[in-house]
Formats: structure tokens, C-alpha cells, sequence
């Protein structure tokens, strides 16, 4: 998806590349995150758009193969494995290329693979843990992840980048609903965590509302990523 010039000085404004390891459209994200987008131009690709079912079901994980998760155009939440996506995450790279895409950010914060690219690629991960590391400060963190499987990699990337143990907790953004977000909020800072981060892109703006209404702090990955990613920009 392209966001049109809206005027004579706008093809001078840096152009993101906004990638999914899912499938765009990102309905879900897009209304979240278009007030930082506000000061880029900017194109959605996703790294399953030209896959049909049998394709992307190719691209699970497999084995000990690292698990992603992501959503499709109609909704649906996909398993995807980390090793596995590159060569359509690649083809999608190239599509934010062609498009003229001054840099591209990975909506993923699970470690994924690519290979080498024209521009400079951004990633949620990096983005959007730097920034939390930040707003947590001396405190404990409480993580949020979509799948159980996710859990002991979860907890082993920020208990290395935080240099102290973490509480972690799974439930899925793309299916769980309101209630059962609240919940695990509740279960986490029950267990000490000063601040949540909801560590997945699929994690939404309203799931992060219905966690402070239960009067708990918290940011979700995709509002840290892309204001991360537009800074840099700008």
C-alpha cells in the first residue's frame, strides 16, 4: 500500500518500507501506529502476499526451528518457522526496493532471518526493546508472547539484554480476547513486573488500554517499532 503525495515538497520525504512476515493489508495495525507514520511516506508489503495456502503452510516450523507468528489477510493467525521465511521475507524486501523505499522496517520482533538487502533494514526487535529498556528503567519487566513455545526464548533474550530475570506469560493477540489479555497482565505483575511489554506486532493499542485500565504500565511492540523507525528518518 502506498500513501500518496498530499504535496510539491512530498517526494523529498523519506519513503519506509513496511513489512510483515504475514500478509498485508496490516487492517489491524495500520490505525494503530498512522499518527508516527504521519511524518513519512510510506509502503506495506508482506512476506506471504504472493503464497497461496499450500506455500505458506511450507513454511512452518520445522523441528527445533525457532516459531513465528503472524496474521494473515483474512485475519487468521499463521506458524511460521524463523529459518524458514527468509526466502519470501527476501522477496518481500525486494518489492519495498522497487518501490523506492529509502529503508525498510521488519514487523517482527522474533529474531528473523534475510539475507542482504539495498537499504538499510530496520528491526521491530531492535527498535522496540531498545525503547522499552528505556521506560522500564531500574524496574522488573513483565513480557507478553503469543505462543507457550516462544516462552524460554522469550525470557533468554531479555534476561540477557536486561542483565536481570524477567516474568513472562503467553496469550495470543491474534485470538485470545479482551479478558484473557487482562488476565495475564494480572498474573504477571502479580509475579513482580513494574511494566508489561507486549512483545509481539500483533499485540494491539486496544489490548494495551484494557492492561491500564487494570492500572498496569505498559507498550505494545508495534507503536515502539515504527516511532523507533521514523526517528530515524526523520
Amino acid at each position: 500500500m502506498h500513501v500518496p503525495a498530499v504535496d510539491g515538497a512530498s517526494h523529498r520525504r523519506p519513503r519506509l518500507g513496511l513489512v510483515t512476515i504475514g500478509q498485508a493489508p496490516r487492517t489491524d495495525l495500520i490505525p494503530d501506529v498512522e499518527t508516527a507514520l504521519s511524518g513519512v511516506d510510506w509502503v506495506e508489503h508482506g512476506a506471504l502476499d504472493l503464497l497461496d495456502a499450500d506455500g505458506i503452510a511450507r513454511l512452518g516450523p520445522r523441528g527445533g526451528e525457532r516459531t513465528l507468528v503472524s496474521r494473515l489477510r483474512d485475519g487468521s493467525r499463521v506458524r511460521l518457522g524463523a529459518t524458514s521465511i527468509a526466502p519470501a521475507l527476501d522477496d518481500a524486501l525486494r518489492r519495498c526496493v522497487a518501490d523506492r523505499c529509502g529503508a525498510v522496517l521488519v514487523l517482527c520482533t522474533g529474531r528473523v532471518e534475510h539475507g542482504p538487502a539495498s537499504v538499510p533494514v530496520l528491526h521491530a526487535e531492535d527498535l522496540a526493546h531498545e525503547l522499552m529498556v528505556g521506560l522500564v528503567g531500574e524496574g522488573r519487566l513483565g513480557v507478553l508472547c503469543p505462543v507457550p513455545e516462544q516462552l524460554t526464548d522469550i525470557r533468554e533474550r531479555w534476561e540477557g539484554r536486561l542483565g536481570r530475570s524477567v516474568v513472562a506469560a503467553a496469550v495470543d493477540p491474534y485470538t485470545a480476547g479482551l479478558d484473557e489479555v487482562a488476565a495475564a497482565g494480572r498474573s504477571i505483575t502479580a509475579d513482580g513486573a513494574d511494566a508489561v511489554f507486549l512483545d509481539c506486532i500483533g499485540y494491539t493499542r486496544e489490548q494495551r488500554e484494557v492492561l491500564a485500565a487494570e492500572g498496569i504500565r505498559a507498550e505494545t511492540a508495534r507503536h515502539l517499532a515504527v516511532t523507533g523507525a521514523v526517528g530515524l528518518l526523520s
